[in-house]
């Protein structure tokens, strides 16, 4: 009576273990999408995006404690100032890290861009997540026309899952980066996730000075300076 007891369990046991296992390796997935929207003009602006995973599992979701973050290339024609970053962290609006210094002075052709964090709350990602982004667009030289363009690249989700029994589903591209803020010197093996995007790429119009009325200015001048130099003759002659 004791071993069939005994036996009961352990298949019992046993066959909780083989489902437990079988949960694990059921890949989790992520139907995500992003929408964004791109507030105020002229050189200073906010890149809103709302980020949302359809049909998530919570449970595995939450099992299986993953990291999610955004990563975002300013590209040399815009910047996020770090200061401005750093005000909106102790507000917990954001947790963001800005890889590499940032020269918020340099025009674009002599500025280096920087690769933005910005990491998410993964637990709300089922509800969808609410990220305002501050950027500043930087001085460019003249052009015909009198408008520049900067090219707003679309971000990029990354993942990662400290329960490596879970797997999130299809082939994903590893992005090494850094786990958080506090922790920017390590590197995690991150996965790069695709998602429906309700945006295209987008290019910004920077306001710029306008090669087109070069010659007009430059006559002008000449015309300004020769009325100057006769008006100082003719009072010196007195």
């Amino acid at each position: 009576m004791f071993i069939s007891v005994v036996s009961v369990l352990f298949s019992h046991l046993f066959i909780w273990n083989l489902l437990n296992v079988a949960a694990k390796n059921e890949c989790i997935k992520l139907d995500l999408s992003i929408i964004q929207k791109i507030e105020n003009l002229g050189f200073h602006r906010n890149l809103n995006w709302f980020v949302e995973a359809q049909t998530l599992d919570d449970k595995k979701w939450l099992n299986a404690s993953c990291h999610t973050a955004l990563k975002f290339n300013t590209g040399r024609a815009l910047f996020v100032n770090p200061d401005q970053i750093d005000d909106l962290m102790r507000q917990e609006k954001l947790n963001v890290f800005i890889d590499g210094p940032v020269d918020v002075e340099a025009a674009a052709h002599q500025a280096k861009g920087n690769t933005i964090y910005i990491y998410l709350n993964s637990t709300a990602i089922s509800k969808g997540i609410s990220v305002k982004l501050p950027i500043h667009l930087r001085y460019q030289r003249s052009l015909m026309g009198g408008n520049g363009k900067v090219i707003l690249t679309k971000p990029e989700f990354l993942v990662y899952c400290t329960d490596t029994s879970y797997k999130i589903c299809g082939e994903n591209q590893k992005v090494l980066a850094p786990p958080s803020v506090e922790d920017f010197q390590k590197i995690w093996a991150w996965k790069k996730l695709s998602y429906k995007a309700h945006f295209e790429e987008t290019d910004l119009l920077v306001p710029v000075g306008n090669l087109d009325d070069y010659g007009y200015v430059a006559i002008i001048t000449c015309i300004l300076g020769c009325a100057g130099c006769i008006y100082i003759l003719s009072v010196m002659s007195y």
